[in-house]
Parts: structure tokens; sequence; C-alpha cells
């Protein structure tokens, strides 16, 4: 199922410079990520909140003036425990947006998948995820630009435990991001 779901995003993305070239609108995204995250340590206590420090990549295209669809994928790492916890995801969705001047905002809603994995304890959790959020971007010229912010709520379903640890489902976690943005098309 994993393996199917993936292959139908990087699908998605590899057909992305085709759509560029019709009438609608490609949007690449490639920078930093910061997700909050709670895990339990069962012998010492409550949950915790920890942050993974990573990367996220995005690609938009428009369907229509202010509709379109959006494949998003993140990475972190790092915090509990030593740096050998790691947390990915990769979601897709709709996404409303619309440019007033030099910034451009939108609004998303994400379904797909996160994976938790802790090497100490060969602990590998996957689990259905959301995401809805929003962002920003400032626009240097018609094809690059920055985002200043991309914030999501993310929740899980998420409740693995393996050897003393374990990953809240259904948690209020949250992810922001920032990087550079490309547009292509017209």
């Amino acid at each position: 199922m994993k393996a199917r779901f993936l292959l139908l995003l990087c699908a998605v993305l590899l057909s992305l410079p085709v759509w560029a070239q019709g009438s609608s609108r490609v949007e690449v995204f490639g920078g930093y990520s910061y997700t909050g995250y709670s895990v339990y340590d069962q012998y010492s206590g409550p949950w915790e909140r920890f942050g993974y420090n990573g990367w996220a990549a995005s690609a938009a295209v428009k369907l229509a003036p202010y509709v379109g669809v959006e494949a998003n994928f993140t990475g972190g790492y790092g915090s509990p425990y030593g740096p050998s916890t790691s947390l990915r995801t990769y979601m897709g969705g709709p996404r409303i947006s619309t440019d007033v001047g030099r910034v451009g905002i939108y609004g998303h809603l994400l379904f797909g998948g996160l994976t938790f994995v802790d090497q100490r304890i060969s602990l590998t959790a996957t689990s259905f995820a959301t995401a809805v959020g929003g962002g920003a971007n400032y626009w240097f010229s018609r094809r690059i630009g920055v985002r200043v912010i991309d914030f999501d709520y993310l929740r899980n379903t998420n409740n693995a435990a393996g050897q003393g640890l374990a990953t809240k489902g259904g948690g209020n976690h949250f992810r922001l991001s920032t990087g550079i943005v490309f547009r292509f098309g017209r």
C-alpha cells in the first residue's frame, strides 16, 4: 500500500513539467522544516514535545484561478533521546491560493502518511496523517520567491509502542517551513 502511494506521488511530480506547459502554473518549493511532535518514554513519564529539524519539499499545480493540488514531503531528525529518531511525511491534497501584489497566500488540506523511526530500538511506525494550514510567499520576480512561512496543524493515527517508547497519535503536532519557491508556466 505504501509503495503504491509513493509511486502515485512520484508519477504526479514527474508530470508537473507537462502540466506547466499548458495554462496551469506550477510552484515548486524546497527548504527548512521544523516539526513539533509528542513522544512518551514509558519508563520515565509524561508525553513530551520534541523538535525535529529537517527539510521540506512541495509542488503545487493551479487547476483554476484560485484552486489547485499540492504534493508535500518533509523529513525531520533529532531531538528525543539522541539523533537516531526521525519523522517523515508524504501528503497531497487540495490547495487554494491568491496573489496580492508581490505576496502570494495559500491554504491547503493534505492527506497521506507519517512515519516515525527510532533506530535505537528498531521501531518504525507508519500511520495515516492529515495537515491543515497555509502560508505566504514573497515574490522577488515572476519566477523566484521566498516562502516566508508555512504553518500546518498535523494529526496522525500513530499509537505505536516498542521497548519503552510510544508515539502519540491524534496529538496536537505542528510543522513550520521556510525556503525558496520557483514558479513555472504562464
